[in-house]
């Protein structure tokens, strides 16, 4: 089978269907739903050979180095796990799908993914319009297979969200409420907001307009960005009109990456702040040398960049030992790896042939500590953690928390 240059196979669409049968790359929508039915049957009339676990996410386009990194670090988990024998003695087979971002490729991707490869779960589901579409058309009712892993974070993505969806990490709203507490107790009180025009940014610019009148904290101006803007020069000349103490950017990566490089090159030294989303490394990529440091970023998870908690050590040997090319672990690859490490913790728990249903039922039983990230779905919202921090990127380009 040819092989990417992430270590896995390399699948199209198109590809993937003709490997798999005349025809079955070119299924409709219509072709894929009929006999959805029999898929349960097929999951359970047999001890399993293989687990199967999929990613239908971006590869390429704007959010293309998201999805891959969420890849590498899901497939360092997945790989990690199969060579001490897999669950049960039964190996997983990791399979990818690349949606480049849209939503109407997200919808169709799943249905064919599920109808080829018979998944018992997805991991790593991004992009607000695009989870808004699998949940506005109930596709996940339809599939009954569970999405463990969604990024971004917004409050509609999760209220009321769907049975099927297990949110990994803590949501925009903790992470703009975290922000707001810290900007608040530095005295800081008149901030500007820039935010994508899309669900997304909308639904963060909501909770910070309702969250900051208790905490004390005046907006002077809210600047919309378009959806994978990059150039974002008149964003900060509007941002700099403001006379806001602190710039909060509730932005995609790579607009968030080329904010900061646009303000600090207009000679706006003004703080700015961000959610988890922007890494570090991108913002580092963009900006003029040096004038990334002490941006700050809200993050929801521990520092992949550090060995100081149980997980990230054995984040760090499974990346070093099934992903060598990775030099530089990134919160994007402990992300992936993150939502792999609860599917696998979820299939055990599920016990022998484990179903997409089982599975979901054994995920709601998880009460665990990961080795200083604690992960608890006995709740009623399928929301893992609210665990956020404040890192600040430091001298060598790096966060620190």
């Amino acid at each position: 089978m040819e092989r990417n240059a992430a270590g896995g196979p390399s699948i199209d669409s198109q590809e993937a269907g003709r490997a798999a049968g005349p025809g079955v790359g070119m299924v409709n929508r219509r072709d894929l739903l009929v006999g959805m039915t029999g898929i349960a049957c097929a999951w359970s009339s047999h001890a399993a050979s293989e687990l199967v676990v999929a990613q239908v996410g971006p590869l390429t386009g704007p959010l293309g180095p998201n999805g891959l990194a969420n890849y590498i670090g899901a497939k360092a988990c997945f790989d990690l796990v199969n060579a001490q024998d897999g669950i049960n003695g039964v190996k997983i087979r990791f399979v990818r799908e690349d949606d480049r971002y849209k939503a109407d490729e997200t919808v169709r991707l799943l249905e064919l993914v599920t109808k080829r490869d018979k998944p018992v779960a997805f991991v790593n589901i991004l992009g607000s319009a695009n989870v808004s579409s699998v949940l506005k058309g109930k596709l996940l009712d339809r599939l009954e297979v569970p999405v463990i892993g969604v990024t971004p974070g917004a409050e509609d993505l999760r209220q009321p969200g769907s049975p099927w969806l297990f949110h990994v990490h803590a949501g925009d709203k903790s992470q703009i409420e975290r922000i707001l507490g810290h900007l608040s107790t530095l005295g800081i009180g008149r901030l500007a907001v820039v935010y994508q025009d899309i669900p997304f940014g909308k639904n963060g610019l909501a909770l910070v307009d309702k969250l900051a009148g208790p905490m004390k904290v005046d907006i002077l101006g809210r600047v919309p960005v378009p959806a994978g803007a990059d150039d974002l020069k008149v964003a900060a000349s509007e941002l700099r009109k403001t006379g806001a103490q602190t710039y909060l950017m509730i932005l995609a990566p790579n607009s968030g990456a080329s904010l900061v490089r646009d303000v600090r090159e207009a000679g706006d030294r003004t703080p700015i702040y961000g959610m988890s989303y922007v890494p570090a490394d991108a913002i580092v990529a963009k900006a003029p040398p040096g004038s990334a440091v002490g941006v700050a970023l809200a993050q929801v998870m521990p520092n992949a960049s550090t060995l100081n908690t149980g997980m990230t050590r054995e984040f760090h040997r499974a990346i070093t030992k099934f992903a060598p090319e990775v030099t530089e672990p990134s919160q994007l690859h402990l992300v992936g790896y993150l939502a792999a490490r609860i599917t696998v913790e979820g299939l055990r728990l599920a016990g022998a042939n484990p179903t997409p249903a089982s599975l979901a039922r054994a995920l709601r039983r998880i009460r665990l500590d990961l080795g200083g990230y604690s992960v608890d779905f006995t709740g009623a919202d399928n929301v893992g953690s609210r665990y956020v921090n404040i890192g600040v990127v430091d001298a060598r380009g790096r966060l620190m928390y």
